[in-house]
């Protein structure tokens, strides 16, 4: 089923959605790239110039007409990469911004179910697809200042292992990798811009990059089809948690 796919990736213009996009082309027959960036999103097609169609959808995952959107432009996926999500500031519960809580549970909640909500019913009309969903480290553990963020990944992680039993044996592979510290403009969204204190992130130590990712989901991808990994927990070797990070 890999060769010749029709690929849908969601935050597809940088970081870990854009690595895959290059990463997975090779395999693509129509690639469908969605991100609210039409400048980067234009970038990118033109360096995918090989892929036989390319479609864009600049939108952000929240789109109250999302699903027309895809659907005028397809209706068949056989990967999705539902990869869109965010993190906002690092405030404890006390002193939480309304705006930021409801952004996170949008994106991370409501705009990746959605996804799976409006791709899977094609998986199952065509008799089969892939379906990863980029769930975190903050899914499997809390930590302080990550209340909301980390809240949002634990409801990933439900709900694609739910999908999972729901989809078995109908040749719909559902999965997810958990990822730690990636090196990504993650960091600098978390702290609305300042690069100071995304650059604090990584200093020190040696993080994962989007193309360590890609390549594990490139990895989950080209299994047989009766090889399903349920899940990837990655982190780099200088991180041993959410909280415990070794600098030099």
């Amino acid at each position: 089923m890999l060769k010749n796919s029709t690929i849908l990736i969601t935050g597809a213009s940088s970081g870990i959605g854009r690595a895959c996009a290059v990463l997975l082309s090779e395999y693509a027959d129509h690639l469908i790239l969605l991100s609210r960036s039409a400048d980067k999103l234009e970038k990118l097609k033109k360096e995918l110039s090989h892929v036989p169609k390319v479609s864009l959808i600049v939108c952000s995952v929240t789109d109250s007409e999302i699903e027309n959107k895809i659907k005028a432009v397809t209706n068949r996926v056989d990967i999705l990469i539902n990869n869109a999500g965010l993190a906002l500031g690092k405030d404890p519960v006390a002193t939480l911004k309304l705006q930021d809580m409801n952004e996170m549970i949008e994106t991370n909640i409501t705009g990746n179910f959605n996804l799976s909500r409006i791709i899977l019913p094609m998986m199952l009309k065509q008799g089969g697809g892939d379906i990863i969903n980029l769930c975190s480290i903050a899914g499997h553990y809390s930590y302080m200042g990550g209340a909301v963020y980390c809240a949002t990944k634990h409801a990933v992680k439900a709900f694609t292992r739910a999908m999972r039993e729901e989809t078995c044996g109908k040749n719909i592979r559902v999965m997810e990798i958990s990822p730690g510290m990636v090196e990504t403009n993650f960091s600098v969204t978390r702290f609305e811009g300042d690069q100071a204190k995304a650059d604090a992130v990584y200093h020190g130590m040696t993080p994962l990059t989007p193309e360590d990712i890609a390549d594990m989901m490139k990895f989950m991808l080209t299994r047989p089809r009766h090889v399903v990994i349920d899940e990837i927990i990655t982190m780099p070797q200088d991180q041993g948690s959410p909280t415990t990070v070794s600098r030099k």
